[in-house]
């Protein structure tokens, strides 16, 4: 995996250097430069590949659900499964794509006709 492709997958999934970084016990510097000029290893390539075929199974998931309000986390800290917030919402505007359903925070109250209150 070159270090574009590394970098595309990764803003693509909605994660960040840091929250990688957390994830394989380096520092934000190293993930970087794994994003900039360094060729990942072996077993990171391999975590990022398999974190992106969850992420796609959790797509087709939501796309046959066929809701009409999807709701995702605002922060780091609302969001489910030890993953950062922006994958959740990477992953809504994906299944947006294909259904037009409504993105909505967790907090935020939903009408019947799909518009959020102020």
């Amino acid at each position: 995996m070159s270090p574009a492709e590394m970098r595309c997958l990764c803003e693509y999934m909605g994660l960040s250097a840091k929250w990688l970084a957390a994830r394989w016990g380096v520092t934000d510097y190293s993930v970087q430069r794994w994003e900039r000029n360094r060729i990942l290893p072996d077993s990171l390539a391999q975590d990022l590949a398999d974190l992106e075929v969850e992420f796609n199974q959790i797509v087709a998931r939501e796309i046959e659900r066929r809701a009409d309000v999807i709701l995702v986390p605002r922060t780091d800290d609302e969001a489910l499964e030890g993953k950062p917030a922006a994958w959740w919402r990477a992953i809504a505007h994906r299944v947006r794509e294909d259904t037009d359903a409504m993105i909505v925070y967790y907090s935020d109250d939903v009408r019947v006709d799909h518009e959020p209150q102020a």
